[in-house]
């Protein structure tokens, strides 16, 4: 038998590389008149959706709300990404506020490590003024050299107990920390041990974090005026940077 000939439907078109932004097919795409903006728009009888290939405002083009994140995980903040990007300031902002973070980490090697040994410890910055500080709590595993798990809260044994909640899957073997008097109070005295010889992995890390993320920075004029938007943004980058171990 010879090679079979693929024929297309009838009506549809054909995009080059470009496919249904949604369900990635090409050919079950056809025209479907005009946008507001005078750009052609296409209608897949496949999904059944429509979209445009060409957008009249930036923030509708594929792959813009990634750029607008990827910009905020490294440092830039939300007047500078709608300089950057020529969207809105409001789109931005949205963005920010649709992310949902996790608080542990995915990895497997983590999550099975039966002799677990991790840093804890507290870093403050401040949402609008410095007297509005908010604390994230950080976990780092002390073998693997990386944060597996976070929480936001004041400087207090709630907040420490809440920390001990998020990572108590992972069945930690052993506890170091500073001699903040939470650790002592919430933790058995023998899972635990203190002194800032035990903790240079998490000091280490939350250098790493003040330098990479802007809204960590203690002595600088761009700050979070959001507490929502503050943690959802250092959330994400802890979850994309160290927790997705599954996805990289």
């Amino acid at each position: 038998m010879g090679d079979q000939i693929l024929l297309k439907p009838k009506g549809s078109i054909d995009l080059g590389n470009n496919a249904c932004r949604y369900c990635k097919q090409g050919e079950h795409v056809r025209r479907h008149g005009f946008g507001r903006g005078g750009h052609q728009r296409y209608y897949c009888t496949a999904c059944r959706r429509t979209f445009q290939l060409n957008y009249h405002y930036r923030a509708h083009e594929p792959g813009m709300k990634e750029q607008i994140v990827e910009m905020a995980l490294n440092g830039s903040g939300v007047r500078g990404t709608v300089r950057v990007l020529k969207v809105g300031i409001n789109t931005v902002i949205r963005t920010f506020k649709k992310l949902n973070p996790i608080q542990l980490t995915q990895d497997l090697d983590t999550l099975e490590d039966a002799q677990l040994i991790c840093e804890l410890d507290e870093m403050w910055s401040y949402v609008g003024n410095k007297d509005e500080q908010v604390w994230l709590w950080l976990v780092v595993d002390s073998k693997r050299r990386k944060p597996i798990a976070h929480f936001f809260g004041p400087r207090t044994d709630a907040s420490c107990r809440q920390l001990l909640e998020i990572i108590e899957p992972l069945h930690v073997a052993m506890f170091t920390s500073d001699d903040w008097g939470s650790y002592k109070r919430c933790i058995a005295p023998e899972q635990h041990l203190t002194g800032k010889i035990f903790t240079q992995r998490v000091e280490r890390q939350n250098l790493t974090l003040r330098t990479r993320i802007k809204r960590l920075h203690r002595k600088t004029p761009c700050f979070s005026r959001s507490r929502e938007i503050h943690e959802k943004v250092i959330g994400t980058f802890l979850e994309r940077e160290f927790y997705n171990a599954l996805e990289a």
